[in-house]
């Protein structure tokens, strides 16, 4: 069966968490600090909170603005706003106020629902909000003097609360701005159909059912946590969600709640692998069937500590984006097999490898990542220019490179942004990094290029020792050079105690390249 024939014949009277709240209400939709809430009062809260809404000012087609940290009013939201057909835009709550004014007034939204450790942020953007009718709405505090406090929107002494479209899956069409990695964030546009497709891809590759339990580790604001969270509304999951990731909390959830399926970037799965022994033998997490793995490069050492630790019949790992959805996925049994792929093209994904001519490249050389599917966004919110630039003949690009060897499989070598000329040579730092983070003293690494008058740029490596490590600036260049090409070896290291990223775990180079700027015009004054 192929992906057109499992979306056409799935039983869709049984998606949806008002088809859930009806078949199966007990069923616990969610557990959040030891709270267990039932499908039936997930979809009871969700009727009343878009009565509120509408209320409120909102109406089919309008947007809403989300800053908040992982709990169970992000699903309550994003649930009301399917049954009304307006758009939740969740905005990463790590994002300064420039960054949040920017989406609040780029998403044209009507409503800004924020929680209240955010109040400051809140107060501090108020003057630049070009919508001056917006209704502020306040999550556990009084908030803005002007502001509606949340519960107030889910309160009713009303037992069977009228529902409101109990129609369809509810699923919400999603406006989800980009982390910011190569420069301001786009809003990228998803309607209800795509986002439910993209659903039932993932569905298609892991076998997820009915029975599974879920448990969200990484921020909802984020596209990959936020779907693979509604995907398991959807089937009738239970999904617990973390407030915040912590690698034992991690563990203990799921020996306490018998999970079974999870998605986590590799930064996390360092965390939970670098646990001590004794901490990894204390629970009982032989429930777990399946762990997604996307959002940053996978570095092979972290692979093969993860299937030891894991077992080898459980690890997914996916390449793809907020605007690509999944694009290659790599099955358990490759893991090992295929050192450095990301897996073959997912169902119903073609994908094309393109020079700088936009003609393709030979099989095992490098080229942009072009992409053509029924999962790709709508386009970028309001960015036309953005959207076209980004297409050639049908193909999206974000600017990522990679190869395809002599199987079909696909290696991720590095965003063109991020590849280094030096000396009239392509240099790709993805790869000098795998290399790194292979090193038994060295916890985590990024390399970026920086101008070089001689050079045009040379190679810069921001290092994180291991804990309690003695390891100095010569011997990484040495253990590059005796692994590498001479020309791929970082001509200086620095030592920081964190590399900079997004909540989604992406590392941040742009800020790298601005801190050693600063740092070169600082020592030159």
């Amino acid at each position: 069966m192929d992906i057109k024939d499992y979306i056409n014949n799935i039983d869709t009277e049984k998606l949806g968490i008002a088809k859930h709240a009806i078949r199966i209400p007990k069923q616990t939709a969610i557990i959040s600090n030891d709270i267990a809430i039932s499908y039936k009062e997930l979809d009871r809260t969700g009727n009343i909170l878009a009565d509120s809404l509408l209320q409120l000012g909102a109406e089919p087609g309008s947007r809403i603005s989300v800053l908040m940290s992982n709990c169970p009013e992000i699903i309550y939201i994003w649930h009301a706003c399917g049954k009304i057909f307006t758009t939740p835009v969740f905005i990463n709550y790590r994002f300064k106020e420039d960054e949040v004014a920017h989406i609040v007034n780029d998403s044209k939204s009507k409503v800004l629902i924020y929680d209240y450790q955010f109040e400051n942020i809140v107060s501090g953007i108020k003057d630049k909000i070009k919508n001056h009718e917006i209704v502020y709405v306040c999550l556990n505090g009084p908030g803005q003097s002007d502001a509606v406090e949340f519960k107030n929107l889910i309160y009713s002494d009303i037992d069977n609360y009228p529902s409101i479209n109990n129609s369809g899956y509810e699923m919400a069409s999603s406006l989800i701005y980009t982390s910011g990695t190569t420069g301001r964030p786009k809003g990228v546009v998803r309607n209800s159909e795509n986002r439910l497709n993209i659903m039932l891809l993932y569905a298609f590759i892991t076998g997820w059912g009915f029975d599974d339990i879920h448990i969200v580790a990484g921020p909802l604001c984020h596209t990959a946590p936020l779907s693979f969270a509604t995907c398991s509304f959807l089937f009738g999951n239970t999904v617990v969600i973390m407030p915040k990731f912590d690698a034992k909390n991690f563990l203990e959830l799921i020996q306490k709640h018998r999970v079974t399926t999870t998605f986590v970037v590799p930064t996390m799965l360092n965390r939970i692998c670098n646990l001590p022994q004794e901490t990894l033998n204390g629970y009982d997490i032989s429930s777990l069937r399946l762990i997604i793995v996307t959002g940053e490069a996978f570095p092979f050492n972290l692979k093969k500590k993860a299937v030891e630790i894991f077992g080898n019949d459980k690890i997914y790992e996916m390449y793809g984006g907020t605007e690509l959805s999944c694009v290659t996925y790599l099955l358990p049994q490759d893991q090992i097999k295929k050192p450095g792929s990301c897996g073959k093209a997912a169902p119903g994904v073609d994908i094309r490898l393109l020079d700088s001519d936009k003609n393709e490249v030979p099989t095992g050389e490098t080229g942009k990542i072009y992409v053509k599917s029924p999962f790709l966004l709508g386009g970028y919110y309001e960015n036309t220019k953005a959207t076209r630039s980004n297409y050639h003949n049908g193909y999206f690009t974000v600017g990522d490179m990679a190869r395809m060897d002599e199987d079909g499989y696909y290696y991720i070598a590095d965003r063109d942004v991020d590849m280094v000329i030096s000396g009239g040579v392509n240099i790709y730092p993805a790869e000098i990094e795998q290399v790194l983070l292979n090193h038994k003293e060295i916890y985590d690494a990024s390399v970026i290029g920086v101008p070089d008058v001689n050079w045009g740029e040379r190679l810069v490596a921001y290092v994180v020792a291991q804990k309690n490590a003695e390891i100095s600036e010569q011997d990484i260049i040495d253990y590059v050079k005796d692994k590498l090409a001479s020309h791929k070896k970082p001509k200086q290291v620095i030592f920081i105690d964190e590399i900079p990223s997004s909540t989604s775990g992406k590392k941040l180079k742009r800020v790298l390249r601005e801190q050693y700027a600063m740092t070169s015009q600082e020592s030159i004054l």
